[in-house]
């Protein structure tokens, strides 16, 4: 490959402005390789620059759950493993804000020990689920949480009305890369789960409700709230 070639073949991944300039101080036209770009064929060509889609790119993905009719969301899990009994898992409200802090409708990642709580049958987050007072989004390890608890394929299906009426969050790059440094950077308190859905929140830039506060106290930059 000539100079020439091996110039051409680098500024064809330039950000488009920076192609421009450079194509125009040169008297030619360079054009990127319709292939180089997952959205080449997007109405807005400014989503196929590189630098642009990469800073577009925030892991913001709803994973693509089972369609149920008539779903019934809380309550379809309500009490569904209330014969276990685990320890109250009721959360000091002294370790971060509370629920009735935040402006009415206020999307928040809502943790397993939330949704746990509701399945167990639990009075610490009754009121919670049964006014909604900010838009519930899951994380899928939440999902996938609930799913491996189930006892049969009833329960499953009441996992799948369960989260049927919430934006279920996928795991995007941000999310995945920050799950990792949680886990590579923390001090023990986290599963990988957490980690995964403490990092799901992050991407998405919205708090986090838990009854269990203390296992995210060290995660730098994450809004954590409790019920109150």
């Amino acid at each position: 490959m000539s100079l020439f070639e091996d110039i051409m073949s680098l500024a064809v991944q330039l950000p488009r402005d920076e192609r421009e300039r450079l194509g125009k101080a040169l008297g030619l036209k360079i054009e990127a390789p319709k292939n180089l770009f997952p959205m080449a064929k997007a109405p807005d060509l400014s989503v196929t620059d590189p630098a642009a889609w990469k800073a577009r790119e925030r892991g913001h993905a709803v994973l693509n759950t089972p369609h149920v009719q008539g779903a019934t969301g809380a309550d379809a899990i309500r009490g569904m493993w209330s014969h276990i009994e685990l320890p109250d898992t009721a959360a000091d409200s002294e370790w971060a804000e509370t629920v009735s802090q935040l402006l009415p409708g206020t999307p928040v990642v809502v943790h397993s020990s939330v949704a746990l709580d509701l399945a167990l049958g639990g009075e610490a987050t009754r009121t919670f689920w049964a006014t909604l007072p900010v838009e519930v989004r899951l994380a899928t390890p939440t999902y996938l949480s609930l799913l491996e608890g189930c006892e049969d394929e009833g329960q499953r299906q009441r996992v799948h009305e369960f989260v049927a009426p919430f934006a279920v969050l996928s795991l995007g790059p941000m999310a995945s890369n920050r799950a990792v440094q949680l886990m590579l950077t923390g001090d023990g308190e986290l599963s990988a789960l957490d980690a995964l859905i403490a990092a799901t929140a992050l991407a998405h830039e919205i708090p986090l409700v838990t009854l269990t506060p203390e296992i995210f106290q060290n995660v730098a930059g994450l809004e954590v709230v409790v019920l109150a």
